[in-house]
């Protein structure tokens, strides 16, 4: 008889490294009186785990699961998935603005992540920043899709901007986006700014 077989090792792995982040707390916290009809933060889980493993679209990430034990996440649907993304890029309105992109749920979630990690004695003095470009077929990406210098030497797509932040330890703090014609030049000063008002840090290099 046919006997489906399904790879634990990716959740077990990922699953433990991201109850000891506290992450499902975070998300918890702040999903707290939003009413989703399914689990949020099991659509967020899917699709970073999906990421890390295989890197492809949330549609991708839907078909991917079947070969996979990811625990709650069997009654996701794609459209789930395209939900749980787009609260996490969902503006935060009645904040003070920052240089950049506006503020969003992404970003209170990578600070909570960083204020739990940190104590009265504990702080970042240096933070090493880099940037790349990614490709993107197909339609949509109006603000950030546009045409640059491509490091994936695809000038003949649009692509997007993306810069990521890490201290001094290698821990990753941050992400930021541009559109894809941004200059690196362009987008340094900016996120210094950005950083120091958001993890009060002295130098960034």
């Amino acid at each position: 008889e046919p006997v489906a077989v399904r790879s634990i090792g990716p959740d077990l792995v990922y699953g433990r490294l991201s109850r000891e982040s506290g992450l499902p707390a975070i998300l918890g916290n702040l999903l707290e009186g939003r009413r989703y009809e399914f689990d949020v933060e099991r659509a967020v889980y899917l699709t970073v785990l999906h990421r890390l493993i295989a890197p492809g679209s949330d549609r991708a990430a839907e078909r991917w699961r079947e070969d996979y034990r990811i625990p709650l996440t069997e009654a996701l649907e794609l459209q789930h998935l395209y939900r749980a993304m787009a609260w996490l890029g969902e503006p935060i309105e009645g904040e003070e603005s920052l240089p950049g992109s506006p503020r969003c749920t992404k970003d209170r979630i990578e600070e909570a992540l960083f204020d739990r990690g940190r104590d009265l004695f504990s702080g970042v003095d240096v933070v090493f920043f880099d940037t790349t470009s990614i490709y993107f077929e197909g339609e949509g990406g109006a603000t950030l899709g546009q045409r640059g210098h491509s490091k994936d030497s695809r000038p003949d797509l649009k692509q997007m901007i993306v810069g990521i932040a890490m201290d001094a330890a290698g821990k990753p703090l941050c992400c930021e986006m541009w559109p894809g014609n941004t200059a690196d030049a362009k987008t340094l000063l900016p996120v210094v700014e950005r950083m120091r008002k958001r993890f009060r840090i002295r130098e960034v290099g």
